[in-house]
């Protein structure tokens, strides 16, 4: 059973930018966290990525409002020292998508949700797509 979940940047760029034709499942994932259905975490890096995209697609003061939304239902978890010499020791072709993954290992996180599935596929927990996640529930 399902109970922690981390998402994936892309999953939540979705959202903010209506980025079709992702947004739908996207929105979907979240909703479930919201919903209090399982819990959503977010890795610290994820949080400044996306004030840095969104602030220069929109303002600082959009971007801020965003993540203060998002992080009513999203839990902030910490990017350690272990994570990242695990994420450079690691087979992943993605070094980002490396820490996210061992930082959601450390935190233990019963699966992944991300658009990007290909960029995991040496992971040992579940990776599901958005559609896919939302799928189960």
């Amino acid at each position: 059973m399902i109970q922690r979940v981390f998402i994936d940047t892309d999953v939540i760029l979705d959202v903010a930018t209506g980025r079709q034709p992702f947004a739908e499942y996207s929105e979907m994932t979240l909703a479930i966290i919201e919903n209090r259905t399982v819990v959503g975490v977010v890795s610290s890096n994820i949080i400044t990525n996306l004030y840095y995209v969104l602030r220069k697609l929109s303002s600082s003061d959009k971007a801020k409002t965003f993540i203060q939304e998002i992080l009513k239902y999203l839990t902030v978890i910490s990017v350690d020292h272990r994570a990242v010499l695990e994420a450079l020791d690691s087979d992943f072709n993605d070094f980002e998508d490396a820490v996210q993954y061992f930082s959601a290992l450390a935190n233990n996180c019963d699966c992944l949700v991300t658009r990007n599935s290909e960029d995991y596929a040496k992971a040992k927990i579940p990776i599901y797509l958005p559609k896919e996640f939302v799928a189960l529930f």
